[in-house]
């Protein structure tokens, strides 16, 4: 039977192992951990389908990365992984913790990337934020990064949820989507859309008007 003494040499392995790497959270990711702790946990579940989705060894691009915590698990499997934001400052939060060999980010108008560049996007919580007149131009730019068997994965606040929604999350929520809008708006740019959708960290297909989250994944973009 392992003595005290014993386990207590196997945790110190373990930490020896383990480093003494640490990541510093910038305000967003920081504000979410500490007051709206579950939110976090259903943003990571939110990503972790949509690299599921991606499969192993692609050119992902993520559209609205922030601070890039997230972006982690889209780049654990990928060939490469670009995080885009217009926020300089995440962007610079992110290049100082989490980024590597395989993993970027730049402070840039993603539709001055080159046509054709990725296998897979990515844009969760941002189309909410994207004028009504402007939607077409956002996701169809982004259809335009995508190689012809690419495949986008767009997640958005449910339209039934907002009323549920605090004061500080409606103000930025200029655009919202039931999934019937948001499903008609993917088809317009990729020959083929399922839909999705979320309850807490809970990914289905069920009855979508009772969903908090809508998750899109458009696959073959139409030509433009």
């Amino acid at each position: 039977m392992p003595t005290p003494e014993d386990k207590s040499a196997d945790w110190r392995d373990v930490l020896t192992m383990m480093g003494d790497q640490r990541v510093q959270l910038g305000p967003y990711f920081s504000y979410i951990l500490l007051k709206t702790p579950r939110r976090l946990l259903h943003l990571l579940s939110y990503y972790k389908f949509a690299a599921k989705m991606i499969g192993k060894n692609k050119r992902v691009i993520e559209v609205g990365c922030s601070e890039g915590v997230g972006t982690i698990l889209l780049a654990e499997h990928a060939a490469s992984c670009l995080g885009v934001d217009l926020d300089a400052a995440s962007i610079d939060i992110a290049n100082a913790t989490v980024a590597s060999d395989r993993l970027t980010f730049r402070c840039m108008n993603v539709f001055d990337a080159p046509p054709g560049s990725f296998d897979a996007a990515v844009a969760l919580d941002t189309i909410e934020h994207i004028e009504t007149a402007r939607e077409d131009d956002f996701v169809g730019g982004i259809a335009a990064l995508l190689e012809s068997h690419g495949v986008f994965v767009c997640g958005t606040p449910n339209i039934t949820s907002d009323q549920y929604a605090s004061t500080h999350t409606k103000l930025g929520h200029i655009n919202l989507y039931s999934a019937e809008r948001l499903g008609a708006l993917m088809e317009r740019h990729f020959h083929n859309v399922f839909l999705f959708s979320a309850n807490d960290e809970v990914v289905h297909t069920g009855f979508s008007p009772m969903a908090h989250y809508l998750i899109a994944l458009g696959v073959g973009p139409r030509a433009r």
